[in-house]
Parts: structure tokens; sequence; C-alpha cells
């Protein structure tokens, strides 16, 4: 049986995480409470903010009693931690993410979740330090880390910096309405900022 590796990739609007589900991954033996777990954190991706506890319950029965893979348990760690971030558990998600990374330290995906957990706990340096890791370790989805990065930088106040990584998400990904739209608000801004300044 495969199940997929979640990722929290992509920061939506301002406040809210959008999750995208990426690496599959095989879980030896097959485990049905993982795959509903990677599940739970797919349709609380779609449901957020706010989930029902109950979500992460074959989450916890995957962890505390199946035979999975290192590989799998992360995921797992990972998938709780979406589901828990979608609940604004945030240091609880941050746990879980961290017993991922402990299991596997190069997987880019878990420093995009944790970067995102810190982005919504407004702590922008951390989280583009995890975006950034991401990058080094050859994250699959660059388009939604680079998005992610100009979040950040915008929220750092380094509009230039998030102009860039906006364009190089669309360089990846043309026509990315999500994207253009953000770059567009970032642009309308930045031109009413110069005209107050001459006025």
């Amino acid at each position: 049986m495969k199940f997929l590796y979640s990722t929290l990739s992509l920061l939506l609007a301002l406040h809210f995480p959008f999750f995208v589900f990426g690496q599959a991954m095989t879980v030896i033996g097959g485990d049905k409470k993982a795959q509903e777990c990677f599940d739970n954190a797919e349709y609380a991706a779609k449901k957020l903010p706010g989930v029902s506890r109950s979500l992460q319950e074959p989450c916890d029965y995957a962890l505390e009693y199946s035979s999975i893979s290192l590989a799998d348990r992360a995921a797992t760690y990972s998938n709780r931690g979406i589901i828990l971030a979608a609940n604004q558990e945030l240091d609880s998600a941050m746990s879980d993410y961290e017993k991922a990374m402990k299991l596997r330290p190069s997987t880019a995906e878990i420093y995009v979740n944790r970067g995102n957990a810190y982005f919504l706990n407004r702590d922008y340096v951390m989280a583009l330090e995890d975006y950034e890791a991401s990058v080094a370790l050859g994250i699959r989805q660059l388009h939604f880390v680079q998005y992610n990065m100009g979040m950040t930088y915008e929220k750092l106040g380094n509009d230039t910096t998030a102009e860039q990584m906006f364009r190089s998400a669309l360089e990846i990904e043309p026509g990315w309405e999500l994207v253009e739209n953000r770059l567009s608000l970032l642009l309308e801004r930045l031109q009413e900022d110069r005209q107050s300044r001459n006025d």
C-alpha cells in the first residue's frame, strides 16, 4: 500500500495554511491507519481553520500500534502535525515536526511544514530558515516554497525580495493565479507608497 507524504507547503492569503500533498512513500506491510491519517490531513487542509480533533485519531493509532517503517513514521508525525496546525495547536504540531525530523532529518517537506508553523506563530525569521533549509534539501515543489518565502519576506518588510520570490514561483508555475494575485497586491501597495511619498 502507498500513501502520500503530506506537506504543508503553501500559505494562503495572509493567515491560513493550504496543504499540498506530494512525495509518495511505501508503507512496509501496509497500514490502513497511516493511510487514513494522510487522508485526514488532506481533509483538514481543505476545511481549515478548525477541524475535528477526531481527525488525528488514526495518526495516534498508527504511531502507537502500527509496524511502519521509520520513513513512514516520520510521514505520519508530519501528517498529524498538519492536522494539529489546522487546529492552531502549534506547539503540538511543532513537537510532531521535531519527531519527524529526528527520524528523517533530510526530508525537505518536514522543514516546510515546520516553517509554516513558525509563520503561523509569527516567527518569520525561523520560518524563513526552515524554508531555506527545504530548498537546500532539494524540495520538489520549489514554487510553493518560493511563494511561502515571498509571504515571509513581506512580513519582514523586505518587499523587494518578496517580489523576487513571487516572480520566481511564477517562472516555475506560469499563470498560477494565487501568486499572480499576491504579486499584484504587493505591486499596487508599493505603487501607492511611492505616490504618497511624492505627494
